[in-house]
Formats: C-alpha cells, sequence, structure tokens
C-alpha cells in the first residue's frame, strides 16, 4: 500500500458515523447523539409534526445522509 492509500482509508474512516457519536444540534441547542437525532428527524417527518425543532431540519437532513453512507 502507497502513503496515499492508507490516508484515503483513514480520511473514510473518520467520516463514518456511529449512533453513539455525539454532536451540537442549533435547533434544540444541546448535544444529542446520532442515534436520537436520525430517531426524532425521522418521527418528525413521518408525522408531519411541524411543531417539531425537527421538522425539515438540514442538520438531521445531513446527519442521515452520511450514516447511511457509512453503512
Amino acid at each position: 500500500m502507497t502513503l496515499l492509500e492508507i490516508q484515503q482509508i483513514r480520511r473514510e474512516r473518520a467520516e463514518r458515523l456511529a449512533l453513539e457519536d455525539e454532536f451540537y444540534c442549533r435547533p434544540r441547542r444541546r448535544r444529542l447523539t446520532i442515534e436520537r437525532c436520525l430517531e426524532d428527524y425521522m418521527n418528525a417527518n413521518a408525522f408531519a409534526d411541524k411543531r417539531s425543532a425537527c421538522w425539515r431540519c438540514p442538520q438531521g437532513c445531513t446527519n442521515r445522509t452520511q450514516f447511511a453512507e457509512a453503512q
């Protein structure tokens, strides 16, 4: 393996999201796990809960997309 290939593998591993990873949720103004974010985001959109902070949240959408790509 070349150095570039090793660096690429390290970058890919660093970009993967795990359900227990935490981040700062801007709409809710607190730290959440990816698992909680995905669950709340999908529930708000599935039940059209427009009063929820997760309703059409761009950060939740990004988290969901990144998590799906990592799997």
